[in-house]
């Protein structure tokens, strides 16, 4: 009677009745109340509900299929198959969903996500399950269900990595960032769980630092420098044999040079010396050619005194002899 009270035309009448449905879902027993609520037809009028106009009636909808998909993965799919998904993927994510009716529809992404089985968990990411739990990764009191729920995602893509012998599907649609971050949480628990789903599942190249999938094409394990780099880097360069090579090249380079600069001195001092030889050489040379020019002055001017005639005696002078 209280599932056929749900789709009352007055929701006077539909609101306590889907309260006392709530009630009875999240009631902690022996008894599985849970299946019994599932069995008298509940879960396809929630999934109406969850799109009325009252705010209030939305968020008991929500909050109600949030405790249902808590439960075992036969429940969690009776959720599935209302086709509720696709609607609460749409409250979580819209920025002008009311804050209350937003909070339980995450929820139920939440439990589903933590709960599920492999099947139920690929289904949840076709319907964009991972944005909204990346998202939630930034509100504290759902952060570690938000990891929690990520990473049994990022264990089912694992699965379906090693049966298509690929990289993980999943591990793509993450913002690793936020992941980082988390590593310094606060809280030790935080941290080692976002710690946890670092290192099984991502890498970081070890020179530009870019984000990878563990087992991505774009990055990959150097043995020799024993870390992760990325397609895009080159750690060759870092590698003992290229540091060997380059330093031979260097050794040659510097012995080349210094060759090549006493060479250059050498030929210098050569051509030095040879100049300063032939400086010399041109010294030696110059004073016997001054000689030489002098020794032929000398010998004109004797010849000119030789060639002189002697005065003669004047006419009233008598000569010695006579």
């Amino acid at each position: 009677r209280l599932v056929q009270l749900l789709m009352h035309r007055s929701w006077r009448v539909t609101k306590p009745a889907l309260r006392t449905i709530g009630n009875i879902v999240c009631a902690e027993d022996d008894t599985d109340y849970t299946q019994h609520i599932i069995e008298a037809g509940a879960v396809p009028c929630l999934r109406q509900l969850i799109a009325h106009n009252n705010r209030e009636i939305q968020k008991e909808a929500c909050w109600t299929l949030s405790n249902i998909a808590a439960g075992t993965i036969e429940q969690i799919q009776t959720v599935l198959d209302s086709g509720a998904v696709p609607s609460l993927v749409k409250l979580a994510s819209a920025t002008d969903t009311d804050p209350e009716v937003k909070n339980e529809a995450c929820w139920v992404v939440l439990n589903a996500t933590s709960c599920g089985s492999d099947g139920q968990i690929e289904y949840l990411v076709k319907q964009g399950c991972v944005s909204v739990l990346g998202e939630l990764l930034s509100e504290t009191s759902m952060v570690m269900m938000a990891l929690e729920g990520l990473e049994r995602i990022l264990q089912v893509g694992e699965e379906e990595a090693k049966r298509i012998m690929g990289t993980n599907p999943y591990a793509s649609l993450l913002t690793t960032s936020r992941i980082e971050e988390l590593e310094a949480h606060k809280s030790s628990a935080i941290a080692k769980r976002a710690s946890r789903i670092w290192k099984q599942h991502f890498v970081s190249c070890a020179i530009c630092s870019s984000s990878y999938s563990k087992h991505s094409a774009d990055a990959r394990f150097c043995d020799e420098c024993k870390c992760h780099v990325c397609v895009k880097c080159n750690c060759e360069v870092f590698h003992l044999s290229y540091q060997e090579e380059f330093w031979k090249e260097m050794t040659d380079k510097e012995a080349t040079e210094k060759k090549q600069a006493a060479e250059s001195k050498k030929a210098k001092k050569k051509k030095k010396k040879a100049k300063d030889k032939n400086k010399n050489k041109t010294k030696d040379i110059k004073p016997e050619d001054d000689n030489k020019a002098t020794k032929q002055e000398g010998a004109g001017s004797g010849s000119d005194d030789g060639g002189e005639d002697t005065p003669l005696s004047s006419p009233g002078e008598a000569s010695p002899d006579g």
